[in-house]
């Protein structure tokens, strides 16, 4: 397996690193906090490779350090636990989609392109899929029962409600920008779920146009500021995710 060239098979836990440098020596200190961040990157995307392909109960220690070319002991001496790890590929995951949500909103310029912005990049085509989507359902169904996971889903419905409310309040008045905004974030959940249990696929795109069209129709619906423009057409997307 493809390792990165960061990685060293250390026997020790703690790995080589604490004998960079000279004891005490801020040159060897900063080489070891820096070798270790990348460390704990690489497992935090090898967790997070290992979670999209088996899931949350199939997200092992051997398998993740296999994939990160890391024995056993050292996946344990940067993550006390596995709710830690999952903790981090959790945010790992919602920061790839803030990334690329942020790069869509900054080629939008009106409040309802920006709107249609952040629906897709809640669906980027290359990780649409039902494997993932079957992954995400996993983690989900073990939200009830785990305090933390519990507050991390709860951090990120707040950080989606915010940026749509941005906009949607640019657009309608405030108590029904709050239920368009839980709309459509139930509109987000839904139709992952409805992909990892359809087997023919429902693609992005559908995806997009439907969140966009109960958007639309909430719009129409209401009174607004101003005059809500309706969802930009559907243009050709690159890689466009959970």
């Amino acid at each position: 397996m493809q390792r990165s060239p960061f990685l060293a098979r250390d026997s020790s836990p703690a790995g080589r690193d604490i004998e960079l440098g000279r004891p005490g020596s801020r040159k060897g200190h900063g080489l070891k906090t820096s070798i270790e961040k990348i460390r704990r990157q690489d497992l935090v995307r090898a967790a997070y490779r290992t979670f999209l392909e088996h899931g949350l109960g199939g997200m092992t220690v051997a398998r993740i350090g296999e994939r990160a070319g890391m024995s056993h002991g050292i996946v344990n001496y940067y993550f006390k636990s596995k709710d830690e790890l999952l903790d981090a590929v959790v945010r790992h995951a919602n920061c790839l989609i803030m990334q690329d949500v942020a790069a869509r909103l900054r080629r939008s310029q009106t409040p309802r392109e920006r709107l249609s912005a952040i629906v897709e990049g809640n669906f980027r085509t290359g990780l649409f899929d039902r494997e993932t989507a079957n992954a995400w359902t996993s983690y989900y169904a073990a939200v009830p029962t785990r305090r933390e996971f519990e507050r991390l889903q709860s951090t990120v419905y707040r950080r989606l409600r915010s940026n749509l409310l941005y906009d949607l309040t640019r657009l309608v008045d405030r108590p029904r920008a709050e239920e368009i905004a839980l709309g459509v974030s139930v509109w987000i959940d839904g139709l992952w779920l409805r992909r990892g249990m359809d087997r023919e696929g429902l693609t992005a795109d559908q995806a997009i146009r439907a969140v966009n069209a109960y958007i639309d129709q909430c719009l129409a619906a209401a009174p607004s500021k101003a005059h809500a423009r309706k969802a930009p057409a559907s243009k050709k997307r690159g890689t466009s995710g959970r």
